[in-house]
């Protein structure tokens, strides 16, 4: 079995990995550049003969996960390329499309944790991992007789889940992300979780929360974090689409997923929908409208807590009109870069001249260095192949055997150490 990184091992983001036997070719995830951070809408234009372009050579595609670094080039896979994700992932995938209104991914296959496919002569095993995206994986690829792990991205990983990989024998190679392997330790959920709901005690005004929408673990530490402080949590439509999709998707009983209770958060729409114009979006619109307050409404209510984005600046100056939001606090939530953008920047300097106080409080979705290090010890590769960082050499001190590829060098996955 061969390994061959076409992008990932000298930078964060825009992972493709090719796995490849005499007979078959699949692609571990088919990600987009991550763009500089002033032009997110800069074009990707890297070409793979055979996935991209030219007649077909791949049997697959697999994905680990939704955020488009590792799945954001998906649309311009060859159409005969099956494509394999998980039902979370393909949901949310669909929720954001109809909001930005771009084209729908075409079918993909679905897969299931701990459920194999088999791939000609190639055996596929995706296992839960987790990540600030729910339905996020890690692939057990078994061919040749060797048998190698690609992590995606991960903040942790279970152990019965390391069983599993372990179960099937050695590890041969270990493709391994490493984020934040320059980061000793940081905050945890936990920790978000308990700062946050001493912030919201301590606020007598309302409380805004910055950060990704999809993050699925974050706005349930938020939710736990409303429960503890006496507050309601407050959000938008496309919140409430992406939290439907992701219950629909998941089983419920085995993970802890906001709005499980009876009582339905407060929606609200931070703009005009039009339902000419918009009829993508104007269709949530209609399905939540029973929940949907208007900015007045809202201000009549207390002990809120509003989740929002950067786009939402003109909600704030309309609800400031009926409600003085002095006295209120903003929670950053979200990788301290953006802060340094021209968007987030005027967004954060508008709270603060609506009297805002703004407190940080992030907890990152990848693992930190003693994650990474659990993580390479139970798994105890032979090899480790660092990906998705900038700082591979680090990984000398966490294993015996590492090695940094070249993009686009083919490696053996049976070289034994």
């Amino acid at each position: 079995m061969k390994l061959k990184i076409y992008r990932g091992t000298e930078q964060i983001g825009g992972n493709i990995v090719e796995i490849s036997t005499k007979s078959t070719k699949i692609i571990l995830d088919c990600g987009r550049n991550l763009p500089p951070l002033e032009d997110p809408k800069a074009v990707d234009n890297i070409e793979i003969e055979g996935l991209t372009n030219g007649d077909s050579v791949y049997d697959a595609v697999f994905v680990t996960h939704h955020h488009a670094d590792h799945c954001g080039l998906l649309g311009r896979v060859k159409n005969d390329i099956p494509i394999y994700m998980s039902d979370e992932t393909k949901g949310v995938l669909g929720v954001i499309a109809d909001f930005i209104d771009a084209q729908q991914l075409r079918a993909v296959e679905t897969i299931v944790s701990k459920s194999e496919i088999q791939v000609r002569d190639m055996k596929i095993l995706p296992i839960r991992v987790h990540h600030n995206a729910k339905g996020a994986v890690m692939f057990l690829v078994e061919a040749d007789g060797q048998r190698l792990v690609y992590t995606g991205d991960f903040n942790a990983i279970d152990e019965e889940d390391y069983a599993e990989v372990k179960k099937s024998g050695e590890i041969d190679v270990l493709l391994c992300e490493g984020t934040n392997i320059s980061v000793n330790k940081g905050y945890t959920e936990e920790d978000v979780n308990q700062k946050a709901a001493e912030i919201m005690e301590q606020t007598p005004g309302y409380v805004f929360v910055l950060c990704s929408t999809t993050n699925i673990d974050r706005i349930k530490s938020i939710e736990d974090a409303c429960v503890k402080s006496g507050r309601t949590m407050a959000v938008d439509i496309f919140m409430l689409a992406i939290m439907d999709i992701i219950k629909e998707a998941t089983d419920a009983d085995k993970m802890a997923l906001p709005f499980q209770d009876e009582q339905c958060p407060v929606g609200f729409v931070p703009r005009y929908i039009d339902k000419v114009t918009e009829p993508r979006i104007h269709k949530y619109f209609e399905k939540y409208y029973p929940i949907l307050k208007s900015a007045k409404e809202i201000a009549q209510m207390d002990k809120l807590v509003f989740m929002i984005r950067q786009t939402m600046g003109g909600f704030l100056i309309n609800l400031n009109k009926h409600k003085p939001l002095t006295g209120s606090k903003l929670i950053y939530s979200m990788w301290r870069g953006y802060e340094s953008t021209v968007h987030t920047k005027k967004f954060l300097e508008l709270c603060r001249s609506l009297g805002m106080e703004i407190e940080y409080l992030h907890a990152s979705g990848h693992a930190y260095k003693e994650g990474l290090k659990s993580s390479i010890l139970l798994t105890d590769p032979c090899v480790l192949v660092p990906i998705h960082t900038e700082n591979a050499s680090e990984f000398n001190i966490l294993h015996k055997n590492v090695v940094t590829l070249e993009v686009g060098k083919e490696f053996d996955v049976g070289l034994k150490c």
